[in-house]
Parts: C-alpha cells; structure tokens; sequence
C-alpha cells in the first residue's frame, strides 16, 4: 500500500475513533445538564437554545461517524482481487486489503471484552496479513 493511502486510513482512524462518539454523548449530557440547572433562571433561554444546538451537533457527528464507517464497508466489498501478494506469496492482497478495511471499521466500533479493551489502550493494531494467514490455516 503506499504511503498516501496508509497516511489517509491512518487520518480516517484518528477522525473516526471511538473517543469522538464519546465526546459527543458527554457534551448532549452536559449540554442537557444545563438546560435543566438553568430552568427557571433569567439564562433559560440561551442554555434551552445551546442545549437544542448542541444535540444537533452531536447527531450531525455521530451520523457522519456512521456514514463513514457505511462507506468503508462498502469499500470494502467492491474491492477486486488482483491476485498479487506482498511479501507473502500464499496470502492474496485483496483478502489483505479486505482485512485492512475491515481491521480499520473494527477500530471505530464500541466492544466491551476485555481483549478489544486491551487492543483499545495500547493502541494495537491488527496485521491483516495474519489475519488473512489464520483464516487459511483455519479452513
């Protein structure tokens, strides 16, 4: 893959990290907090309008998280198989594109087991040609 195409998914993997969506769910939190403490108080109106404006911003956000994360799966299917290996000559680079893409759309997806935990905090990164290795080995 050149290093374009590696620098773009390495940028789409930073704008797509899970820790947007949780920003975005803590500021509707927030934002709703102070719409509520501000009730009946002479700043009611502006904290009902920044709530209001701030829930459209995070649904403006996590829509384009999901669209993305959309666009990649279908990237995903359409890629063709050029029948060429890298540095492995059993492993084909489409199957090692296809597991890049779908590595990179695990990436942005919320899991709870310990192991995805562990992958999250140390930043570890799946290599899609083991990936694709152990899917052979298993048939």
């Amino acid at each position: 893959m050149s290093d374009n195409l590696q620098h773009s998914f390495e940028a789409v993997d930073q704008d797509l990290a899970s820790s947007w969506i949780a920003l975005s769910a803590e500021v509707r939190t927030l934002a709703g907090d102070l719409k509520t403490k501000a009730a009946g108080t002479a700043l009611s109106a502006e904290a009902d309008k920044l709530s209001h404006q701030a829930s459209r911003l995070c649904d403006h956000v996590e829509r384009i998280h999901e669209d993305v994360i959309d666009l990649l799966e279908n990237i995903e299917t359409r890629i063709p198989d050029r029948g060429q290996a890298g540095f492995d000559t059993n492993v084909d680079c489409g199957e090692v594109e296809k597991e890049k893409i779908q590595i990179q759309r695990e990436s942005h997806e919320l899991k709870s087991d310990f192991k995805d935990i562990l992958k999250a905090l140390f930043m570890w990164v799946d290599d899609p040609e083991e990936r694709v290795r152990e899917k052979k080995d298993s048939r």
